[in-house]
């Protein structure tokens, strides 16, 4: 099965500035088929209108924590305004020990339980920490997923990869009930700096293979730095290497 590949609009955050309408346009003309959002509550119904215009759509957004325990109200009328099915804690605190680790974990858990009950698929995505930092024979993803069992883990390749590990063997780990509906898809360089895909250490017709067998349904590229070229050249260069391996 064919991935649907997207934009995490982090990507391009410095063109901020030129409106939601151009950075839209240039996604899709660029051949993006979808976007995942950052948290922007106050321009949830002018993206979902804009999304509509471009042909696109939002897989979901990332949105912290503290925002889903505190302020759901508000997050659920942004992922309706914008017409996501998804949400997904970017990062997290409090894995400095095990026991540490376990109660962040049971508050993702509370957090998922939430989410879940709204109608939405619940996610955590990771940084290499999750992957690298280990308690016992445990690492803090392992960890997570024991401790946080309605939780669905939104893998980012290129950190996962940085820290270490085996991604397709990560991949299956988790399997196809506990993974996101989405990917990330980031390449990374050999100092462990994000770049363009195709461009890094990644082996992604591996990983594309895999995500798919697993029935993972959207690739949503996100590069933190765009050090090689402009934001837009950037993507467009990721994009159009996708197209020549996601068949």
């Amino acid at each position: 099965m064919k991935m649907t590949i997207g934009l995490q609009l982090y990507t391009v955050r410095s063109e901020i500035g030129l409106g939601y309408d151009e950075i839209l346009k240039r996604v899709a003309e660029i051949g993006y088929k979808c976007v995942e959002m950052t948290y922007d509550p106050n321009n949830g119904e002018e993206v979902g209108k804009l999304l509509a215009k471009y042909s696109l759509f939002a897989t979901g957004a990332h949105v912290g924590i503290g925002e889903i325990e505190n302020n759901f109200e508000t997050v659920l009328k942004f992922i309706k305004d914008i017409g996501a099915k998804a949400i997904t804690v970017p990062g997290i605190d409090g894995i400095d020990t095990e026991e540490k680790t376990i109660a962040t974990a049971k508050r993702l858990e509370a957090a998922a339980q939430k989410i879940i009950a709204a109608g939405y698929e619940a996610g955590f995505h990771n940084h290499t920490a999750e992957f690298a930092k280990k308690y016992g024979d445990r690492t803090v993803m392992d960890i997570f997923r024991e401790e946080a069992p309605s939780l669905k883990f939104q893998i980012d390749v290129g950190w996962a990869f940085a820290a270490g590990a085996d991604v397709n063997a990560e991949l299956n780990k988790i399997g196809a009930d506990r993974l996101a509906s989405t990917i990330h898809i980031k390449d990374v360089d050999d100092n462990k700096t994000p770049t363009e895909i195709g461009s890094g250490n990644v082996c992604w017709p591996c990983v594309i293979e895999t995500a798919n067998k697993l029935g993972v349904k959207y690739g949503i590229v996100e590069q933190d730095t765009c050090i090689n070229y402009p934001p837009f050249e950037s993507v467009k260069v990721s994009c159009d290497y996708l197209k020549t391996i996601n068949d």
